[in-house]
C-alpha cells in the first residue's frame, strides 16, 4: 500500500469518526413541513395504536376566570406563573441568567389539558385556566363536576414541585379520566434563533427498572425521526427534555402517570412535546385524589446535576468515555476565565495549552515528516532500481528511514492524539452554557458561526453555501501556506493529498461553532511556525 493511499485513508477515517459522533450522539432535525396527526399511525416507535387510546371527554369551566400574571422569584430561578401555564422560566447560573421555557412553546409550559399529547397540536386543544388562588372547576360532557387545584412549591436550587389535586364535587362515584401536564421545545438559550432552537434537543424517560434514561423519537438515517412514542407507568420513573445546555425533568413523586412524546416537524427541525398524563381513576362522592410530581431544571453542567441528588439525571450529562478529558478542558476554560475575563481569549489560550501539551510528539513528528520529504528523491531512485527485486527494494529503504531517522507513519501520531481531544472539545463549546452570547472580535456568538454576509439568494442550493463565514477562511488559507512551506522545493506523491486535506477541512468545519474554529484556527497558527522554524534549522 502506498504512502498516499495509507494517508487517504486515515484522513477518510478521521472524517468519519468526527461525522460518526455529530450524526449518532447529536441530533439535527429535519427540514419539512408541520406534522399533524393524521400520519402519527404510521410511527414505529410504540405498538400502541393511538385510535386505541380512550377519548377523553371535553369539558366547561363553571366559573369565569380573569387573566393573571405572576412572577415567583428564588435564588435559583424566576418563574412566571399565569392563568393556564409558567409563561416564562428563567434560572440562574454563576451570576447570568439564561431563559430555559418561554412564551414561544409549542405547548404553554406545564400546561393541563384533558386531552393527551397527541392533541396538543390541534388549535382547538383547550388548556385549565386557574384563578390566582389556583382552582378552577369544570363540568365534563357527562355532567361530571371536578374541584381542580394547581399548587407550586418550591425545593430549592432548581427543584420546585407542582401539586395537582383533583376533587369530586358529585354525590356519586364518578371516574376521572385524568389529565396531562406537558412541556415542548425549544429550550434556550437559542430558543428565539429558528436555526439553532430544535438543534440537539432530545426527549425521553427514565427507565424504572434500569434507572437509566432512555432516549425516545430518535432519528435514524433509515427509517427518519420517530412521530411519537408511549410508555406505560409501569416502565417510566420519570420524563425529561434537554438541549446540549439545559434541561428539564418531570418526576412523579404521587399518582400514577403514563409518558407521551410526541415530534413536531417544523421547517427548521424537529421540536419534541413531552407529557405525563394521569392515568383513570375513579373518585368516592366528594372524594379527592391528589398528584405530585417535581421538576427538576436548569443548566446541563455537572455540577448542577449532581448535586441534585438524582442518579438518573447524571445520564444527561455528556462526555462518555471521553468524560475525563471533558472535566479536564472545562476547568480549563473556567480557570483562564477567572484569569483573563474573556472567552475569546480563554478559547486561544487553551488552544495555547493543548498544542504546548502536544508539542514534543509534533516536533518530532515534523522533523521526521521533513526528513522524508528530503529523501523522496532517494526513495524513489530505490523504487526504480530495484523494482523487480521487492525484498530487497524493502530492505534498502528500511535502511535509508533508519540513516536519516525519517518515519512515514510519524505524522500521522499527532493527528490521531488529536481526534479524541478535537470530539472532546467539541462536545464541551457545544454544551458550555457560559460561551452562549459571548462576542469576540467579529464574532457575534462563540457557540455559532462567525456568519459575516447571508446571501439569500443561494437558499436551498446544496453546493453553495447561504453564509460567508470568515473564519474558516482564515483557518483554511493557514493550512495552505503550511502546506506550502512543507512542502516546498520537494514533490512527492502525496502533493496533490497534502492540497487537498485544506479544503476538506474548510467544508467541515464550515458550520461549526465559532470557538471551535477558533480553536483549530490556532493550532493551525502555531504549527505554521512551528513548521517555518523547522525548514529554517533543519537541512541536509
Amino acid at each position: 500500500m502506498s504512502r498516499e493511499l495509507r494517508l487517504l485513508l486515515f484522513l477518510a477515517a478521521w472524517i468519519g469518526i468526527v461525522y460518526a459522533y455529530i450524526l449518532f450522539f447529536t441530533s439535527n432535525g429535519g427540514k419539512t413541513s408541520l406534522t399533524t396527526n393524521s400520519n402519527l399511525t404510521n410511527s414505529s416507535a410504540t405498538n400502541v395504536s393511538l385510535k386505541s387510546l380512550p377519548q377523553l371527554s371535553p369539558f366547561e369551566e363553571l366559573e369565569k376566570i380573569s387573566y393573571f400574571s405572576n412572577v415567583i422569584y428564588t435564588n435559583s430561578l424566576e418563574l412566571v406563573l399565569d392563568s393556564f401555564s409558567f409563561r416564562n422560566i428563567k434560572f440562574e447560573y454563576k451570576g447570568r441568567k439564561y431563559e430555559l421555557l418561554g412564551p414561544d412553546c409549542v405547548i404553554p409550559p406545564f400546561a393541563i389539558a384533558a386531552s393527551d399529547v397527541f392533541s396538543f397540536t390541534n388549535s382547538f386543544t383547550k388548556f385549565l385556566a386557574f384563578s390566582p388562588n389556583g382552582i378552577t372547576k369544570i363540568k365534563t360532557s357527562e355532567g361530571n363536576l371536578f374541584e381542580i387545584s394547581r399548587k407550586v412549591v418550591f425545593v430549592s436550587n432548581y427543584i420546585f414541585e407542582l401539586e395537582i389535586r383533583v376533587k369530586n364535587l358529585q354525590r356519586k362515584p364518578v371516574v376521572f379520566n385524568g389529565f396531562s401536564l406537558a412541556f415542548s421545545g425549544p429550550l434556550g438559550p437559542n430558543a428565539d434563533d429558528p436555526d439553532f432552537a430544535y438543534l440537539y434537543l432530545k426527549s425521553g424517560y427514565i427507565d424504572k427498572v434500569s434507572g437509566g434514561i432512555v432516549e425516545t423519537l430518535t432519528t435514524s438515517i433509515f427509517t427518519g425521526t420517530e412521530k411519537f412514542a408511549i410508555k406505560d407507568s409501569t416502565s417510566i420513573a420519570g420524563v425529561w427534555l434537554a438541549n446540549s445546555y439545559e434541561f428539564v425533568s418531570l418526576i412523579p413523586e404521587e399518582g400514577e402517570f403514563r409518558a407521551e412524546f410526541l415530534a413536531v416537524d417544523t421547517k427548521h427541525g424537529y421540536n419534541k412535546v413531552v407529557s405525563l398524563r394521569a392515568t383513570s381513576s375513579v373518585l368516592e362522592a366528594n372524594d379527592s385524589k391528589t398528584y405530585r410530581v417535581k421538576v427538576f431544571l436548569g443548566p446541563k453542567k455537572s455540577d448542577v446535576i449532581e448535586a441534585l441528588g438524582v442518579k438518573a439525571l447524571y445520564g444527561l450529562e455528556d462526555g462518555g468515555v471521553l468524560k475525563p478529558i471533558y472535566a479536564i478542558l472545562s476547568w480549563l476554560l473556567d480557570l483562564f476565565y477567572g484569569l483573563i475575563g474573556n472567552w475569546g481569549l480563554v478559547v486561544i489560550a487553551v488552544s495555547v495549552v493543548i498544542k504546548l501539551l502536544l508539542e514534543p510528539l509534533s516536533i518530532k513528528a515534523a522533523i521526521s515528516m521533513k526528513r522524508f520529504q528530503l529523501i523522496a528523491p532517494k526513495i524513489k531512485e530505490i523504487q526504480q532500481k530495484y523494482r523487480n527485486d521487492p525484498k530487497k527494494m524493502n530492505a534498502e529503504m528500511a535502511e535509508l528511514y533508519k540513516t536519516y531517522g525519517a518515519n512515514p507513519a510519524s505524522g500521522c501520531l499527532p493527528l490521531l492524539l488529536q481526534i479524541p481531544i478535537f470530539i472532546a472539545f467539541y462536545g464541551v463549546l457545544i454544551s458550555f452554557i457560559e460561551l452562549s452570547g459571548q462576542s469576540f472580535l467579529w464574532i457575534r456568538d462563540l457557540t455559532k458561526p462567525d456568519t459575516i454576509l447571508y446571501i439569500k439568494a443561494f437558499e436551498g442550493l446544496i453546493i453553495l453555501p447561504t453564509s460567508i463565514n470568515l473564519l474558516p477562511i482564515i483557518m483554511t488559507v493557514l493550512s495552505i501556506i503550511q502546506t506550502a512551506i512543507s512542502s516546498a522545493k520537494v514533490q512527492t506523491e502525496q502533493t496533490i493529498t497534502m492540497w487537498l486535506i485544506p479544503i476538506i477541512f474548510m467544508f467541515i468545519f464550515w458550520n461549526l461553532p465559532s470557538a471551535l474554529v477558533l480553536y483549530w484556527t490556532v493550532q493551525n497558527l502555531l504549527s505554521l511556525i512551528e513548521q517555518y522554524i523547522i525548514n529554517k534549522t533543519l537541512k541536509y
